[in-house]
């Protein structure tokens, strides 16, 4: 059976997300602003030192783009780095489901002195995401 995680082993070890349709959307912003403009994919790439083969995986979605590179783009683009995200769906629809409350108390509880209390709080909101995350209704 194959797994069909989010995330992709890289030589290091380590592992980064997969584009997902933010960066499909970022990437497809990038497109038509480049062709509005009447740039080619080379002119933009040699800019960024990067191959029009990534270029290209930049704007299909196919692979995310840095912080970094995405300012250098605004300012290549002449728009800044908002531009790359309008017509996205709010961050409350984005992210329902998948934040709430308690994601927002682990900061606090952390920041509290140590002490059997802060651990108990700790083990309490672990408790009560896991029970969340197993109740039926999810």
């Amino acid at each position: 059976m194959s797994d069909r995680s989010t995330k992709k082993s890289r030589v290091d070890g380590s592992t980064a997300r997969k584009a997902d349709f933010i960066d499909k959307h970022v990437g497809k912003r990038i497109r038509d602003r480049r062709r509005s403009m009447d740039i080619s994919q080379q002119d933009i790439s040699e800019i960024l030192s990067v191959s029009y083969q990534q270029l290209q995986k930049y704007e299909s979605g196919q692979n995310r783009i840095s912080a970094g590179r995405l300012f250098m783009l605004a300012h290549i683009l002449k728009v800044d780095v908002g531009f790359f995200y309008k017509g996205l769906p709010p961050g409350e629809i984005l992210f329902k489901g998948k934040i709430d409350e308690l994601d927002y108390l682990l900061p606090e509880i952390d920041a509290m002195p140590p002490s059997s209390l802060r651990q108990a709080l700790a083990d309490l909101v672990q408790a009560v995401q896991e029970s969340e995350k197993n109740s039926p209704g999810n």
